[in-house]
């Protein structure tokens, strides 16, 4: 390149700056000409070409994504069976039986069921008492008969012929297992109003109990010989045999359901329960009944009569039958089950008594385990129910009436509180690894938790803060989320029954499990005020020990101390003195401990993983705070 001319030099030194300048600010302003020119032909750009925009203008416009709409109505079904109230069942004949003998055992006959023959459970002392009552039994089975109508076509089943069915039963024959379904047919329906014709009657308790169990015991490996499944398919009627057994089985089936509402005894149940299992399989291909099975299985789950073990048995049906049965979409029937446990305990748990409170806790623990086997649906249903009762309560707070806050401050929306927050404890375990869905319904049931104990906050309605503050501190314990429980305690210090003088009375332990209002003849009973100080000293430490493990201890122990030795002094003289001294302490030494564990890390909002790491693997009981409470729990 040429020497540049002293006039270039020049110009770029002394004008190049401004011209650059000038420049810059005319394209500045051409563009904003552009846009009010743009803004008054209807937002068109001026330099584009006209024939693209009417190009872009033919375009399809892209679908918008419809968002699924929640019908709330689908989640209130009735699963309650009324005591008079008939299953909707479809009729069933004794020719739906008929299909039965098209087909023969396929297996070799040699091979049996079970190898001793079919109900041979019972030991020789047992059969020595059926033999000795068989008599007494036959008897007060003959004065039954005579008070009912009987069928005298009828043939009388004895136990020579059950023995016969069941020794053909047990070589896998249909044809034997029709008869055997005849008869157990006939026990099932034999008391109802429509007049119905048998082939066989029952009359001996000794055939009844012996022809149940057999029947039961041989019908899904009879059935399995015919109705198999090739490759994937797990639906039964898409199997080849199905066409033919379709109206055998449901039959069998429908009389399962009806035997299962009525019976009383609980080892039967379990029997019915357990022999019933293989076969739930079947269910999925009637709607109707499987809809009646789940409303029996409810029933007899929430039955306050039945043992424990039975209500334990019904809950395993229950969990079998939602992960198993599908219908002809293979979809399985957990959403149906989820909604019907939710709803049969909120109908349960309108009153709570020494005899139903085992009941209550009993379907509260079971049905948050099965609130754990598909997370992203216990959301869903989760999510809809709790909004439910959040509209209840909103409710009540905008209508101010004593009328409304006793539509909230009842046992059945306690319970189902109760019962949300032992879902969501059993679905959001920390230690499983994983996070679950119903981490999102956390804050709301909380929140429905706390504006709940705030609603009516007066002196008789403290069993109801206690009960909240107890489950939701259980909330804390299971999946480590902080709630601040702390001034709900410290405010029943501060309550009117530790400022003045009781006197002893005859009064019973105040029970807080069983009442959500303090009866009158309590409030100024001095075994009330020991059972509030102790309740809420319990909670108080339970609280505190749910986060003994986190590095921020200290900061959240400091005012809790400060206000107990506040209260330390006011309780001077009375019995309450000692104890609360020994707790401040405890948290003094395990703010301490906590102190001195933290002293060498290096924490900050950039290394949180270090504060989370915080004592992961240490055990709480090893730590001051911990030892304490375990001796506490020893000793009470």
């Amino acid at each position: 390149m040429g020497k540049e001319k002293k006039a270039t030099i020049k110009f770029q030194k002394n004008k190049l700056k401004g011209v650059v300048k000038r420049r810059k600010e005319n394209n500045k302003f051409k563009k904003q000409i552009a846009k009010r020119q743009a803004r008054r032909t209807g937002n068109r750009n001026p330099h584009k070409d006209p024939q693209e925009e009417t190009e872009q203008e033919k375009k399809p416009e892209a679908p918008v994504e419809e968002v699924p709409q929640v019908n709330t109505e689908d989640y209130f079904c009735n699963f309650v069976i009324d005591a008079e109230e008939p299953l909707e069942l479809s009729d069933d004949e004794e020719e739906d039986l008929d299909a039965l003998d098209d087909f023969e055992a396929l297996a070799n006959k040699e091979e049996c069921i079970v190898e001793e023959g079919l109900d041979q459970t019972m030991s020789e002392d047992e059969e020595d008492e059926e033999d000795e009552e068989d008599e007494e039994d036959e008897e007060d089975g003959d004065e039954a008969m005579e008070d009912q109508e009987t069928d005298d076509d009828a043939q009388i089943v004895t136990m020579d012929m059950l023995n016969a069915w069941s020794m053909e039963a047990n070589r896998k024959s249909p044809s034997a297992w029709k008869k055997l379904l005849l008869a157990f047919r006939s026990i099932v329906r034999s008391d109802e109003d429509t007049p119905k014709k048998f082939t066989y009657r029952i009359e001996s308790s000794k055939v009844y109990t012996k022809l149940v169990r057999n029947t039961l015991l041989v019908a899904h490996p009879i059935l399995s010989q015919h109705i198999y499944f090739l490759k994937k398919e797990k639906y039964p009627g898409k199997t080849k045999n199905w066409p033919k057994l379709e109206k055998a089985i449901q039959c069998f089936l429908n009389n399962c359901v009806r035997f299962l509402r009525e019976l009383p005894q609980d080892d039967m149940i379990q029997y019915v329960l357990e022999k019933l299992e293989p076969c739930v399989l079947y269910f999925g291909c009637f709607p109707k009944l499987s809809r009646e099975y789940l409303r029996v299985l409810l029933d007899r789950w929430s039955d306050v009569v039945l043992s424990e073990e039975t209500r334990n048995q019904c809950y395993k049906a229950l969990h079998h039958f939602g992960t198993t049965a599908i219908d002809a979409n293979r979809k399985n029937y957990m959403p149906n089950v989820l909604k019907g446990v939710y709803l049969i305990f909120a109908n349960r748990a309108t009153k709570i008594n020494q005899t139903s409170l085992p009941l209550i806790q009993q379907m509260a623990e079971e049905a948050g385990d099965i609130y754990t086997v598909e997370p992203q649906l216990s959301y869903e249903h989760a999510s809809v129910y709790i909004r439910q009762l959040a509209d209840h309560l909103k409710k009540a707070k905008k209508d101010n009436t004593a009328e409304s806050f006793k539509k909230i401050y009842t046992w059945q929306f306690v319970s189902c509180l109760d019962f949300w927050a032992s879902a969501v404890s059993a679905t959001c375990d920390p230690s499983a690894g994983e996070a679950s869905p119903m981490q999102a319904i956390v804050h709301p049931l909380v929140e429905v938790a706390l504006h709940t104990m705030r609603l009516n906050p007066t002196a008789q309605f403290l069993p109801l803060r206690i009960h909240l503050v107890r489950a939701l501190i259980g909330l804390m314990d299971a999946t480590g989320y902080y709630i601040p429980l702390a001034p709900y305690l410290f405010e029943i210090l501060s309550s009117d029954i530790f400022k003045s003088q009781l006197v002893s009375s005859d009064l019973e332990e105040f029970d807080w499990s069983l009442h959500l209002k303090t009866p009158k003849s309590y409030l100024q009973a001095k075994e009330y005020q020991n059972a509030v100080y102790h309740v809420m000293y319990d909670c108080l430490v339970d609280f505190y020990a749910c986060v003994g493990l986190s590095i921020a201890f200290p900061e959240l122990a400091i005012p809790a101390i400060d206000k107990l030795k506040e209260y330390h002094i006011k309780m001077k003289g009375t019995r309450f003195v000692k104890s609360m001294r020994t707790l401040i302490e405890k948290m003094e030494t395990h703010k301490n401990y906590i102190e001195q564990k933290r002293a060498p890390i290096e924490y900050a909002a950039n290394k949180l993983e270090e504060a989370n790491a915080f004592l992961r693997t240490t055990d709480f009981q090893t730590t001051p705070l911990g030892h304490f409470l375990k001796k506490r729990s020893e000793q009470s």
